[in-house]
């Protein structure tokens, strides 16, 4: 028991994350911003983390909390400890997690009374689609609302006084649409078209051990009849172009997805937790997801084939994913202070609103390992390079930002 493809928040995901959306943008809460948690092996460890997550909500003075986790089985332990935690210092919750009929919970308290089931599948059980159960901006509107009328009960809403809002760490996001793709003798952004430079996976596979070939391609919007191998990631192509991850300006491009899938050779193992992702497209991705592309993306697609293995070692699977990094850096070079082209602007900040109850998301995430493992703080936005796993954190909970949410401080190796 654990995470199977249909649940798994892909690092796109949490680049898109809908709760932290929902959150920023309600008037009447004060987000100051998340709690990382990650999914510990041992029980011990599992309750260690799940006090120091409540520790700290307690130091930030929260007043209420949404706990996310992207697990079941073995990994509800982690979200009702946390949920615990919190109850016993005061601050109510609200759960969000794939339920159905396969998910429901292994264990609970007294504090575990309201849970959004994410479940989209008529039957309940954990489906091979990636994205078909993720959360979506109508999940996390009832969990926010959810918690809103908690807050009431309280007496924390409505506030009558409060002062005015105040904006810090502003994030401009600079949006460049791809229109058109290709392979050719360099890396170029230009006029909406993205080339891609012929050989790019050349050295990256000399250099990595544990990959014994790499196969990049674009596929076009609506070519979705192509067999895939297991889904190990979405994610954005995006480039710091001023400041550091959570404030400053992000340089993005639109219109194009980065899929990373994976298989062994000889074995033929598909890289997964609890279930495998391969087949045809059209059936195992859920298109126009927070965690997936939009069906009018272009998606370049980076298939790993693994040397025997080491489809199923942490070490195999973090070579992937650097691998996917090094790829999208080439990418990234040409972005970084592209101004030949016209961007769509977005600007966010962390806003404070004081006098507003204060509300905190707890995403409780991969941290074992392998097919279930998370990183944060890479060099680049939902990027992997340089960044630290949480398996090697021991788990141990970090506090994000909205705005780090936003500019890609999260990594999932799934």
């Amino acid at each position: 028991m654990g995470l199977g493809p249909s649940i798994k928040m892909t690092t796109l995901h949490h680049y898109r994350c809908p709760i932290t959306k929902c959150l920023a943008e309600d008037e009447d809460l004060d987000f100051p911003g998340i709690i990382v948690n990650g999914v510990s092996e041992v029980f011990d460890d599992k309750v260690f983390t799940a006090i120091r997550t409540g520790e700290l909500a307690e130091a930030l003075k929260i007043d209420g909390a949404i706990v996310a986790i992207d697990g079941w089985g073995n990994h509800h332990l982690d979200f009702v400890n946390v949920i615990e935690q919190l109850g016993k210092r005061g601050i109510p919750s609200v759960g969000v997690s794939y339920l159905g009929q396969q998910g429901r919970l292994v264990a609970t308290n007294n504090y575990v009374d309201t849970i959004v089931d994410i479940n989209k599948e008529a039957s309940g059980y954990e489906t091979c689609m990636v994205g078909q159960n993720n959360v979506t901006d109508l999940d996390a509107q009832k969990a926010v609302g959810l918690l809103k009328l908690k807050l009431k009960r309280e007496g924390k809403l409505p506030v009558e006084l409060a002062d005015e809002p105040i904006d810090k760490h502003r994030l401009t996001k600079k949006n460049f649409r791809i229109t058109s793709v290709a392979f050719g003798e360099k890396t170029t952004i230009e006029r909406g078209h993205l080339t891609l430079r012929k050989g790019i996976e050349t050295r990256i596979v000399e250099t990595e051990s544990r990959i014994r070939g790499i196969d990049v391609r674009f596929l076009k919007p609506g070519d979705v009849d192509w067999f895939v191998n297991s889904n190990l990631d979405f994610s954005p192509i995006a480039v710091k172009n001023r400041g550091p991850l959570g404030r400053g300006i992000t340089h993005c491009l639109t219109g194009i997805t980065v899929m990373s899938t994976g298989v062994e050779a000889k074995t033929g193992f598909q890289p997964s937790n609890i279930g495998s992702s391969e087949g045809l497209l059209k059936e195992r991705v859920a298109f126009n997801q927070a965690g997936t592309p939009s069906s009018d993306d272009f998606i370049l697609h980076i298939d790993y084939l693994f040397e025997p293995g080491e489809g199923r070692t942490a070490e195999g699977l973090e070579a992937a994913h650097r691998s996917t990094d090094r790829i999208v850096d080439e990418i990234r070079r040409e972005l970084k202070d592209l101004q030949s082209m016209r961007s769509e602007k977005e600007e966010f900040y962390d806003r404070e609103r004081p006098g507003k109850p204060r509300v905190i998301l707890v995403k409780i995430t991969s941290g074992l390992g392998n097919m279930y493992d998370s990183s944060i703080f890479p060099k680049e936005p939902a990027g992997y390079i340089e960044s630290r796993l949480l398996r090697d954190c021991n788990n141990i909970p970090f506090f994000i930002t909205p705005n780090q949410c936003r500019d890609g401080v999260l990594h999932t190796l799934l």
